[in-house]
């Protein structure tokens, strides 16, 4: 016996398999359920428990994802910025959380069904990619402090969701296979994200309308309310002698759009906030990418990195990145590792 660990269960496949793959190598599995947001897969997780003739603890964390998550989505788009809210709860919640119900129960091992690895190198814990670069979910983890990787274990990192999938119906598994799987962001539960935040704000400044002004600040056309827009789109836009013209910017203070070319809208510096690094040292480093607005639309070549008096990150890119939001996760990495991260301001 390798000992007890915590396995976040969500309901899903991916975390059903981390539990087996971890079974199979002579773990005591004790499932965790987070209940984040309303009942969530409470009862599914209790069947897969049953199944698997395991614990299971349901692990209460509505609070917290409510006013680091929730509230913190509803309160960027009413600045104009653009959030990630599963950057922030992975960060800020769902680990923390998992660690806080392993402590409760005397449990030092986590274990999670992210495609990612952990691995141990001269400077720190860090997380590595996966190997199905379709499914590769470090983008999200810049955060995650050493207190939390020394102890978690990620063994779906080293296979493919095609793999997964396969494993877990050999393992008798087939109808969470079959399982529709959750997309999207998790307490939208399907729902438009602009009804959502109408309804948990009642700020009607977001669908006044107003106006839509170039670089220069002069009046080009007129929008329909500033939740109606994000950084990079074209729908709904005015056209400029005859060419498309996107959103470059909101102005929530001042309820206007401001409106630019497409070449407008690429970025050769950014400056990263709210910063997470395994080692600081490294952003001295002549190799570091960078991943800006997730999987696909990762500039090309190498970037530096310089640290500014507020503990900032002013990164200057090799290749441009396109319509950049404030607000969204920026990644940094040298090779497959993720170095660190943070937010773009």
């Amino acid at each position: 016996m390798c000992g007890t660990v915590a396995v976040g269960l969500s309901g899903g496949v991916d975390s059903l398999a981390a539990a087996l793959v971890l079974r199979e190598q002579g773990y005591k599995i004790v499932g965790v359920h987070l209940q984040l947001w309303g009942e969530g897969y409470r009862e599914e997780v209790a069947r897969l428990c049953d199944r698997l003739q395991i614990e299971m603890v349901c692990y209460d964390g509505q609070a917290a994802f409510r006013e680091r998550v929730v509230d913190l989505f509803v309160k960027e788009y009413l600045a104009g910025r653009t959030p990630n809210p599963c950057t922030v709860c992975n960060n800020l919640v769902k680990w923390n959380l998992l660690a806080e119900a392993a402590d409760s129960l005397g449990i030092e091992k986590l274990a999670t069904g992210h495609y990612v690895q952990i691995v141990r190198e001269t400077t720190g814990w860090y997380i590595k990619k996966g190997e199905d670069i379709h499914k590769d979910q470090s983008y999200f983890l810049w955060g995650l402090k050493q207190d939390i990787l020394s102890r978690t274990q990620t063994p779906l990192g080293v296979y493919t969701k095609a793999q997964v999938k396969a494993y877990v119906e050999s393992c008798g598994f087939s109808d969470v296979v079959r399982k529709r799987e959750s997309m999207g962001i998790c307490f939208l539960e399907g729902k438009d994200y602009r009804d959502f935040i109408r309804y948990n704000c009642g700020d009607p400044l977001l669908m006044q309308e107003g106006d839509i002004v170039d670089g220069a600040g002069n009046r080009i056309g007129r929008h329909t309310g500033l939740l109606n827009y994000t950084i990079g789109q074209r729908r709904d836009m005015p056209l400029c002698n005859g060419q498309p013209l996107y959103v470059a910017g909101i102005d929530a203070k001042r309820n206007r759009i401001i409106a630019g070319n497409k070449q407008e809208l690429y970025r050769n510096h950014l400056v990263v906030t709210d910063v997470n690094l395994v080692c600081p040292e490294e952003i001295c480093a002549e190799d570091i990418t960078v991943k800006v607005r997730g999987l696909g639309l990762n500039p090309e070549g190498y970037a530096v990195l310089e640290r500014q008096p507020d503990s900032s990150i002013q990164v200057s890119l090799s290749s441009p990145a396109w319509a950049v939001a404030s607000g969204q996760p920026v990644a940094f990495y040298r090779n497959n590792l993720l170095i660190g991260g943070g937010i773009a301001l």
